[in-house]
């Protein structure tokens, strides 16, 4: 175990000579003016924690590392419990009298790993088609059923009962399913095909709902897996990257480039939805598994720098994930909702226009008040049409803002290599403890 504990030492060693090696650190180290002796604390939270996002409080264990020859030293890398702080690095001189406790790394590394348990590890959990099957309400077959690894789109098999089933081998594409089922039991449909083909809809339709991928807990001392949860994030992430920096480099003025626009919005929003809810994820983790925060510092500081390079966060403390969300959500809000293309709320000037009322309806039956019309005078029917016409809440971008995300996802795409591989190693590491 000695030897894999040395891996994730040096991992985390690395980590953290990545990060003192950034020019925001630098740029901090030379305006603090250390001496030799003194401890750098470093944060372990660098992004926002707005409660609506992040329902964890930070862990309270700080990474730290001294001050040699005028410089941090990656190699002397510590823990410590110094107390809350916001700034991502805090300088506690040597002579302040009120040095906090320093813990060696490897000592705090085995204390770690002792109390990580099980449940971090469904994030490398190996995830798994598995069968799956529902009744076919007709009389050509009584079940249909999803078998991944069937050798062809469409079979007959039969059921638990020795009922005659259809087994299909894919749920992405119910034409390919149906093409290959006409292809085996055509001849025996006759007049019965449009009704059988309903029944077939409906039940691929259910079979859909209720098929389930599996997941299974990595083997302890499994070094890896291309088919665990988080290599599936990090491949669809990395496939919208791609694509993003793809649509990204179409020019404004050649044909195509408003389609292109929408489509990098389009993707920036699947992101700002789904792919921060992973980040929340992430960030969560790093509170409760301090190891996991610990070997992917850097790649926590290259997250939050990337945020707060955008335009939006330059009067920020800290990067805001909630408003983050909202900016990019306004924005295609703008593109996907507007029709008209009118920007702000309309007031029409009236002084002087007369509006013959009508009636006035005073007392109506409770039951019948919203139907009701309080005031009735001409024109109003049109008067309330124009009322119903509205537009998206709209967050102004600057131009920059898109380019600039493409930062963004990058340094997401890389937190999620390095917290998989951090895991991998730790899973490596409770291998040779069971063992």
């Amino acid at each position: 175990m000695r030897e894999s504990i040395d891996v994730l030492e040096d991992t985390i060693k690395a980590s953290v000579q990545e990060l003192v090696m950034t020019a925001t650190f630098s740029d901090w180290l030379e305006s603090v003016r250390a001496s030799d002796g003194d401890v750098i604390v470093i944060n372990n939270s660098f992004v926002g924690r707005d409660k609506r996002s992040i329902r964890t409080t930070k862990n309270d264990q700080y990474l730290c590392l001294t001050v040699r020859n005028g410089a941090a030293d990656p190699t002397s890398v510590c823990v410590s419990r110094p107390g809350d702080q916001d700034s991502d690095f805090k300088l506690i001189k040597a002579k302040s009298g009120n040095m906090p406790g320093l813990e060696p790394l490897h000592s705090a590394l085995q204390t770690e790993i002792d109390r990580i348990g099980r449940l971090v590890f469904v994030l490398i959990g190996e995830v798994r088609e598995i069968p799956a099957a529902v009744q076919l309400n007709s009389r050509h077959a009584a079940e249909l059923r999803f078998e991944p690894q069937a050798s062809h789109a469409a079979a007959i098999g039969q059921n638990a009962a020795g009922q005659r089933a259809i087994v299909i081998n894919q749920l992405a594409d119910p034409e390919i399913a149906w093409n290959g089922v006409c292809g085996l039991i055509q001849q025996e449909l006759s007049g019965d095909l449009s009704s059988f083909q309903t029944a077939f809809g409906t039940a691929f339709n259910k079979l859909c709902e209720e098929a389930k991928l599996e997941l299974v807990l990595p083997e302890a001392d499994n070094a890896g897996s291309g088919s665990s949860f988080m290599s599936g994030i990090r491949a669809a992430v990395s496939a919208q990257c791609n694509q993003y920096c793809s649509v990204l480099q179409e020019a404004p003025g050649e044909a195509g480039g408003a389609e292109s626009r929408n489509e990098a919005m389009r993707i920036a929003y699947n992101f700002a939805d789904d792919a921060l809810k992973v980040l929340q994820l992430l960030i969560c983790v790093a509170d409760l598994k301090a190891v996991l925060l610990w070997g992917t510092i850097k790649n926590h500081f290259e997250m939050a720098e990337a945020f707060r390079a955008l335009p939006w966060a330059k009067s920020e403390k800290k990067p805001s994930l909630d408003q983050y969300r909202k900016m990019i959500g306004g924005a295609r809000n703008r593109a996907f909702h507007n029709l008209l293309t009118f920007d702000r709320t309309i007031e029409a000037d009236l002084v002087g226009v007369r509006i013959n009322a009508r009636r006035l309806t005073l007392l109506p039956a409770y039951s019948r008040n919203r139907s009701t019309i309080a005031l009735d005078y001409e024109d109003r029917e049109m008067v309330e049409l124009l009322s119903e016409l509205t537009r998206a809440e709209e967050t102004p971008v600057p131009v920059e803002f898109w380019s600039k995300n493409a930062t963004v996802m990058r340094a997401f795409e890389k937190l999620l290599e390095r917290t998989e591989s951090v895991l991998w190693t730790l899973n490596q590491i409770r291998g040779e403890v069971v063992a």
